[in-house]
């Protein structure tokens, strides 16, 4: 059962930390999924190393809500949401601008 809770308190600060209202040229033009703010700092942590993720989860374990069970279950994800969105600024600044 605490489990569900868990999750449920992932899903709450996934939607209380979510990028915010999208306009619909960019969706349209983003097949990305957008980050929050707390998905995009624990996708840091976790490419600087494992321990630096740990500390990160349990110095704001308080504040976020974070569990290291639940970051493993979506970190894939959030690593490629955030790899799409690195490529496609990338891809935008590079395109000429009329």
């Amino acid at each position: 059962m605490e489990a569900k809770f868990r999750h449920l308190a992932v899903a709450t600060l996934c939607a209380a930390f979510g990028a915010g209202p999208v306009l619909a040229a960019d969706q349209a033009s983003s097949s990305c999924t957008p980050l929050s703010t707390v998905q995009k700092r624990v996708v840091e942590k976790a490419d600087q190393s494992v321990d630096a993720l740990r500390n990160y989860v349990y110095i704001t374990r308080g504040i976020h809500q974070l569990y290291m069970g639940d970051i493993a279950e979506s970190l894939d994800g959030w690593r490629a949401d955030a790899r799409c969105q690195q490529q496609q600024k990338v891809a935008s600044a590079t395109i000429p601008k009329e």
